[in-house]
């Protein structure tokens, strides 16, 4: 059965798209054939593995109201350039689909059920949140067996952290009481001493949620979605590609497929 990890952060630009695809790609290359799922209208996950929406195609849209129509058809997978990574895109209408969403009965449970016909085909699910609290996060946190919070290691982002987990929390007691929770800390300076002090907080304030791999700041992982390459293909030898794998065989060894 597939692990299925939510990405999710409510505050943008803490790099959760750019968890979720490199982390995708490390898992592959580790032999777990990984599906990363984008939930963001924004479709920047879309953008980063190069799916070109512009031709004929399908996106989760099309499976979410109002714009499904009772298809049984499988949902809509493509392969991207790294081996053993597929892709469930995105395209703007998502945007449409979540004021729908909130008028369509137990919609919390909408994803979990779209993905069910996938748990035996992929080791991992990865799921790109939406930059917000709204429906469509709801229904990724209730379909995951796990969260992964990416923090950017800086004032802000730590201080709004709470928000989520308060969110989390009622996730547990309303429609997922087995949902677990870690915190990555992301996009960290150790020349900075603000970012320094906020994962030394982190560690102090976490320690059991807080996972060991840290993502520092390494320009290469800005470049990467422009060549729509994960950082473990386009720059294999940089820092960040050994991050990224430290943090799969992490998650690997913490939440390991059944």
């Amino acid at each position: 059965m597939s692990r299925i990890i939510a990405i999710s952060n409510h505050k943008g630009g803490v790099a959760k798209t750019t968890t979720c695809f490199s982390l995708g790609a490390c898992l592959a290359s580790l032999g777990q054939r990984t599906l990363i799922v984008d939930l963001d209208p924004q479709a920047d996950l879309t953008a980063a593995a190069a799916i070109n929406l512009a031709e004929p195609g399908e996106t989760l849209a099309d499976w979410l109201p109002p714009f499904r129509n009772g298809q049984s058809r499988p949902l809509p997978v493509y392969p991207t350039a790294a081996a053993g990574l597929d892709i469930l895109p995105a395209d703007s209408r998502l945007a449409s689909a979540e004021r729908h969403l909130y008028d369509t009965a137990h919609y919390e449970t909408i994803l979990a059920e779209l993905l069910q016909p996938l748990n035996t085909t992929y080791s991992y699910i990865l799921l790109d949140c939406p930059p917000s609290l709204g429906a469509i996060t709801l229904a990724c946190l209730t379909a995951a067996q796990h969260a992964m919070i990416p923090v950017q290691t800086e004032y802000f982002a730590a201080r709004r952290l709470n928000i989520l987990l308060e969110v989390i929390s009622a996730i547990k007691q309303r429609t997922n009481p087995g949902l677990d929770w870690h915190l990555l800390a992301t996009m960290y300076d150790q020349r900075n001493r603000i970012s320094c002090g906020i994962l030394d907080q982190l560690k102090h304030a976490f320690p059991g949620q807080l996972l060991d791999t840290v993502i520092g700041v390494d320009t290469r992982l800005r470049e990467s979605p422009a060549v729509g390459e994960p950082i473990s293909m386009y720059a294999p030898r940089t820092r960040a590609s050994r991050q990224y794998f430290d943090l799969a065989r992490e998650i690997h060894q913490k939440i390991r497929p059944e």
